[in-house]
């Protein structure tokens, strides 16, 4: 009955809007009951005290007395890593992000009311995204993460689809700085957004097209790998399990990314992947994935393989903010086999490029937020064996430009139009968008 007292009072201060020094004392003020509760319950754990005592942290650090380091861990995103830059026993943070999205002339497909909702503004809660950390001791760390996408509730009998999963939750054996083991179901270590997609990672609204339809960010899976840190080389090395090849090249040319599978998983296919990245100082950092793998359909007899490779490289100096990637994909085997394969031919090699340049214009005014005017390029050919009977429908530039205001490390918020420009015999219609979103971790 305490507790429930205890976090009705809690609830209470923060739903009639004290003040951060009202709260600070409310806070004090329950870390003291809190422990002549403990003291007086002598049955109560070592370990449960520490948890209860780091609970009250994680409060006391919403009130703005946080001093848990921001700071990316093995290339993943700040909030992700909140975990390993924290003396507390548990740790929680996450991300957000809010969209308004609305085209201008959209009729891409054969259906009407399609592309009439398509033309309509879009609002949406895009994903809600809460971390939990727990550090068991000093060197054996869960980090989970719970996504609510399009606010949440699933819905597999609408094209308003929605979802709630864990997409990620993994156990960190860190024996070393050079060399730890991670377990459980993991974020594919490929190309530059997969392990970070946080908003405040990229300047567009959007994710890079080419990290959605060639490396299928978010792309997680089950497996075990190697990683660590050697001076200024950072490493991934490991077994995941392959998607399922049932679900390969579907009706938007999308490589893999339908294969991906959920948590539990039925499968005998296995890849082996491997990252690197360096930092040559003054801000600059290179490094490249490879992946190669056996992929079998879960209903079909199908079996084919997946090559893929990427290199990408940052810079962060000067007031300018850069990314570039490329990368390509490959199946090997029996393409014609793959179930979504028809007489229109199945594409069984992609490629695809970006570079995206922003530039702080509000260091011009010496002002302590951030504002990057940016712009973006991409190119993607998403059958470049020339296999399918409609090639330019699969061959695309999209071009992005537009302003991230940063009045805070993390917090963003975000305008831009975007241009995706079809080969020139494609079936398809140019599509031009507006995009405004705002985004934030903690």
């Amino acid at each position: 009955m305490r507790k429930i007292m205890l976090g009705l009072g809690v609830c209470s201060t923060l739903i009639f809007g004290a003040s951060n020094e009202e709260l600070q004392k409310e806070i004090n003020l329950l870390k003291t009951q809190m422990s002549q509760m403990m003291q007086g319950q002598k049955q109560i754990s070592s370990e449960q005290e520490a948890t209860n005592e780091a609970i009250l942290e994680e409060i006391s650090n919403a009130s703005g007395n946080d001093t848990t380091k921001y700071e990316s861990f093995s290339s993943l995103g700040e909030g992700a890593s909140k975990v390993y830059h924290t003396n507390n026993t548990v740790s929680i943070g996450g991300y957000g992000e809010y969209k308004y999205k609305k085209y201008s002339d959209y009729k891409n497909t054969t259906s009407t009311q399609y592309n009439a909702n398509k033309n309509k503004g879009e609002f949406n809660i895009v994903r809600f995204v809460p971390y939990i950390g727990f550090k068991f001791n000093d060197w054996i760390v869960m980090n989970t993460e719970i996504e609510f996408e399009d606010g949440g509730a699933r819905s597999d009998n609408t094209k308003n689809y929605k979802y709630a999963i864990v997409e990620f939750s993994y156990l960190d054996f860190l024996i070393d700085k050079s060399f730890a083991i991670r377990v459980g179901h993991i974020l594919t270590p490929f190309g530059l957004t997969n392990l970070n997609h946080e908003p405040t990672a990229y300047l567009t609204t959007d994710r890079p097209a080419v990290e959605t339809y060639i490396i299928p960010s978010t792309w997680h899976t089950n497996g075990i790998l190697a990683h660590g840190k050697i001076n200024e080389l950072e490493y991934y090395a490991g077994f995941i399990t392959s998607p399922d090849a049932d679900h390969f090249g579907d009706a938007e040319g999308r490589f893999i990314q339908q294969g991906r599978l959920g948590a539990k998983q039925y499968t005998d296919s296995y890849s082996f992947v491997a990252r690197a990245t360096y930092n040559l100082g003054d801000g600059l950092n290179i490094g490249g994935s490879v992946l190669y793998g056996q992929s079998e359909g879960s209903s079909s007899k199908v079996d084919v393989t997946i090559s893929m490779a990427e290199i990408h490289a940052t810079y962060k100096n000067n007031n300018f903010d850069v990314q570039a990637l490329a990368t390509f994909g490959k199946f090997g085997g029996d393409v014609l086999q793959l179930p979504k394969s028809t007489k229109a031919g199945i594409a069984d090699s992609v490629n695809g490029q970006y570079v995206t340049v922003g530039y702080d214009v509000l260091s011009i005014l010496d002002f302590k937020h951030k504002g990057f005017i940016f712009g973006e390029i991409e190119r993607l050919d998403m059958d470049s064996s020339s296999k399918t009977l409609y090639v330019d429908n699969n061959r695309f530039m999209e071009y992005t430009t537009g302003f991230a205001y940063q009045p805070d490390p993390k917090v963003t918020l975000k305008v831009d139009y975007k241009l995706r420009d079809y080969g020139a015999d494609a079936k398809l219609e140019d599509e031009k968008s507006f995009s405004i979103s705002a985004g934030f971790i903690f």
